[in-house]
């Protein structure tokens, strides 16, 4: 595999779409998500982040179907908070993500999802480093 293939991998092994508030970068969003694919070893996966202003929760995600039956994911995520909590919250929904796509959860998955989202947030600031 080239340097570049290898490097985008999970970019290109995974179907990432970034909805930004008008004028947002969504690369570093994208970023985070083919991070966070790579670190879990998921291939195959779509999910669409919408990035909002404003929500009634900091976060949200659901499992869908498209009309060819094809199964995505739409994560939703409140940019009102703190950059650290915005990036834990994208994690805390990329883990449901992974427990719908390995079919393995405890109860509604949040005890394992508010476990793990500040761990991945911070490790994925460290490999910045």
């Amino acid at each position: 595999m080239s340097k570049m293939k290898e490097k985008h991998h999970y970019r290109l092994a995974n179907n990432i779409t970034i909805w930004p508030l008008t004028g947002m970068n969504n690369e570093l969003f994208e970023d985070m998500v083919a991070w966070f694919f790579e670190m879990q070893n998921m291939e195959g996966v779509t999910v669409e982040v919408e990035l909002k202003d404003t929500m009634n929760a900091w976060g949200d995600s659901q499992q869908c179907e498209d009309s060819d039956g094809n199964t995505y994911y739409d994560i939703r995520v409140c940019l009102d908070q703190p950059l650290r909590d915005v990036v834990a919250t994208l994690m805390h929904e990329l883990v449901h993500v992974q427990q719908w796509e390995e079919d393995d959860w405890e109860g509604d998955g949040e005890k394992e999802a508010k476990s793990r989202q500040y761990e991945l947030a911070d490790a994925y600031w460290k490999g910045w480093e």
